[in-house]
Protein backbone atom coordinates (compact mmCIF):
# COMPACT_ATOMS: atom_id res chain seq x y z
CA UNK A 1 0.00 0.00 0.00
CA UNK A 2 2.69 2.66 0.60
CA UNK A 3 4.50 1.66 -2.41
CA UNK A 4 1.56 3.10 -4.95
CA UNK A 5 1.75 6.75 -2.85
CA UNK A 6 2.78 9.35 -4.32
CA UNK A 7 6.31 10.25 -2.10
CA UNK A 8 7.70 12.86 -4.84
CA UNK A 9 7.25 16.47 -4.91
CA UNK A 10 6.30 17.01 -8.11
CA UNK A 11 2.35 17.98 -8.13
CA UNK A 12 -0.56 16.09 -10.16
CA UNK A 13 -1.90 18.53 -13.24
CA UNK A 14 -5.38 18.59 -12.26
CA UNK A 15 -8.30 18.96 -15.10
CA UNK A 16 -10.58 22.01 -15.44
CA UNK A 17 -13.45 21.24 -12.97
CA UNK A 18 -16.68 23.02 -13.52
CA UNK A 19 -18.37 24.86 -10.40
CA UNK A 20 -20.98 26.92 -9.36
CA UNK A 21 -18.85 29.36 -8.23
CA UNK A 22 -17.23 29.69 -11.10
CA UNK A 23 -20.33 30.20 -13.45
CA UNK A 24 -21.95 32.47 -10.68
CA UNK A 25 -18.69 34.49 -11.19
CA UNK A 26 -18.85 35.08 -15.07
CA UNK A 27 -22.48 35.71 -14.88
CA UNK A 28 -21.82 38.63 -12.73
CA UNK A 29 -18.96 39.85 -14.70
CA UNK A 30 -21.04 39.87 -17.49
CA UNK A 31 -24.14 41.37 -15.87
CA UNK A 32 -21.71 44.32 -14.41
CA UNK A 33 -20.41 44.99 -17.78
CA UNK A 34 -23.59 45.11 -19.97
CA UNK A 35 -25.22 47.34 -16.96
CA UNK A 36 -21.73 49.34 -17.27
CA UNK A 37 -22.05 49.65 -21.14
CA UNK A 38 -26.31 50.60 -20.56
CA UNK A 39 -25.35 53.25 -18.00
CA UNK A 40 -22.48 55.16 -19.69
CA UNK A 41 -25.05 55.74 -22.92
CA UNK A 42 -27.81 56.82 -20.68
CA UNK A 43 -25.47 59.38 -19.19
CA UNK A 44 -24.32 60.63 -22.86
CA UNK A 45 -28.01 60.71 -23.87
CA UNK A 46 -28.76 62.63 -20.32
CA UNK A 47 -25.68 65.23 -20.94
CA UNK A 48 -26.95 65.84 -24.85
CA UNK A 49 -30.36 66.54 -23.50
CA UNK A 50 -29.36 68.72 -20.68
CA UNK A 51 -26.81 70.70 -23.41
CA UNK A 52 -29.76 71.31 -25.32
CA UNK A 53 -31.28 72.55 -22.01
CA UNK A 54 -28.89 74.98 -21.07
CA UNK A 55 -29.38 78.70 -21.43
CA UNK A 56 -27.63 80.79 -24.05
CA UNK A 57 -24.07 81.97 -24.17
CA UNK A 58 -23.07 85.57 -22.68
CA UNK A 59 -21.87 86.23 -26.19
CA UNK A 60 -25.01 85.05 -27.83
CA UNK A 61 -27.37 87.27 -25.50
CA UNK A 62 -24.96 90.04 -26.32
CA UNK A 63 -25.54 89.59 -29.76
CA UNK A 64 -28.88 88.93 -29.75
CA UNK A 65 -29.31 91.97 -27.61
CA UNK A 66 -27.29 94.36 -30.03
CA UNK A 67 -28.75 93.06 -33.21
CA UNK A 68 -32.45 94.20 -31.55
CA UNK A 69 -31.72 96.76 -29.53
CA UNK A 70 -29.50 99.29 -32.59
CA UNK A 71 -32.56 100.69 -34.18
CA UNK A 72 -33.14 104.06 -35.79
CA UNK A 73 -30.33 106.85 -34.07
CA UNK A 74 -29.63 104.44 -31.39
CA UNK A 75 -26.09 102.16 -31.80
CA UNK A 76 -26.49 100.04 -28.72
CA UNK A 77 -23.53 98.14 -27.37
CA UNK A 78 -23.28 95.14 -24.91
CA UNK A 79 -20.93 95.71 -22.01
CA UNK A 80 -21.62 92.86 -19.60
CA UNK A 81 -23.72 90.00 -19.48
CA UNK A 82 -24.52 87.83 -16.45
CA UNK A 83 -26.18 84.69 -15.54
CA UNK A 84 -28.32 83.93 -12.71
CA UNK A 85 -29.18 80.34 -12.18
CA UNK A 86 -31.31 80.97 -9.01
CA UNK A 87 -33.51 83.12 -11.22
CA UNK A 88 -33.25 81.85 -14.42
CA UNK A 89 -32.10 85.30 -15.70
CA UNK A 90 -29.55 87.20 -17.65
CA UNK A 91 -28.69 90.78 -16.42
CA UNK A 92 -27.35 92.83 -19.55
CA UNK A 93 -25.31 95.73 -18.73
CA UNK A 94 -25.43 97.90 -22.01
CA UNK A 95 -24.60 101.25 -23.40
CA UNK A 96 -26.01 103.27 -26.30
CA UNK A 97 -24.96 106.45 -28.33
CA UNK A 98 -27.63 108.45 -29.72
CA UNK A 99 -26.52 109.27 -32.88
CA UNK A 100 -28.73 112.90 -32.96
CA UNK A 101 -27.06 113.94 -29.66
CA UNK A 102 -23.99 112.14 -29.87
CA UNK A 103 -24.35 111.47 -26.69
CA UNK A 104 -23.32 107.92 -24.63
CA UNK A 105 -25.97 106.48 -22.06
CA UNK A 106 -25.28 103.63 -20.02
CA UNK A 107 -28.45 101.11 -18.37
CA UNK A 108 -28.59 97.60 -17.42
CA UNK A 109 -32.20 95.33 -17.95
CA UNK A 110 -32.97 91.79 -16.64
CA UNK A 111 -33.86 89.53 -18.90
CA UNK A 112 -36.46 86.83 -17.43
CA UNK A 113 -37.12 83.37 -18.95
CA UNK A 114 -40.62 82.76 -20.42
CA UNK A 115 -40.31 78.71 -19.45
CA UNK A 116 -40.16 78.36 -22.89
CA UNK A 117 -36.76 79.23 -24.33
CA UNK A 118 -37.13 82.97 -24.26
CA UNK A 119 -36.06 85.28 -22.32
CA UNK A 120 -37.95 88.83 -21.85
CA UNK A 121 -37.12 92.01 -20.96
CA UNK A 122 -38.48 95.94 -21.17
CA UNK A 123 -35.89 99.32 -21.58
CA UNK A 124 -38.01 101.63 -19.73
CA UNK A 125 -35.12 104.71 -19.88
CA UNK A 126 -36.67 108.08 -22.00
CA UNK A 127 -33.18 108.68 -23.01
CA UNK A 128 -33.09 105.48 -25.00
CA UNK A 129 -37.19 104.67 -25.73
CA UNK A 130 -37.80 108.62 -26.85
CA UNK A 131 -35.70 108.93 -30.00
CA UNK A 132 -37.42 105.77 -30.87
CA UNK A 133 -40.87 107.04 -31.01
CA UNK A 134 -41.85 105.09 -27.58
CA UNK A 135 -43.86 105.97 -24.42
CA UNK A 136 -43.56 103.27 -22.01
CA UNK A 137 -40.69 100.90 -22.82
CA UNK A 138 -39.35 98.86 -25.56
CA UNK A 139 -38.65 95.19 -25.34
CA UNK A 140 -36.05 93.01 -25.91
CA UNK A 141 -36.45 89.16 -26.69
CA UNK A 142 -33.32 86.47 -26.94
CA UNK A 143 -34.72 83.45 -27.69
CA UNK A 144 -32.38 79.50 -27.16
CA UNK A 145 -32.76 77.72 -30.68
CA UNK A 146 -35.55 75.84 -31.59
CA UNK A 147 -34.78 72.02 -31.48
CA UNK A 148 -36.25 71.56 -34.98
CA UNK A 149 -33.63 74.15 -36.09
CA UNK A 150 -30.69 71.12 -37.66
Amino acid sequence: MSGETNTSQTPVPRRFQFSIGTLLLWIAIGVLTTYTIIMSRQITQLKQELTSQQPLSPKEVARQFEKRATLGPITTTVKDVRYSLEADAYKVNFSWVDSTSGKTWYSDLRLNHDGFGKYYGQIRNGPFIQPLGYKEAFAITVETPSSFDD
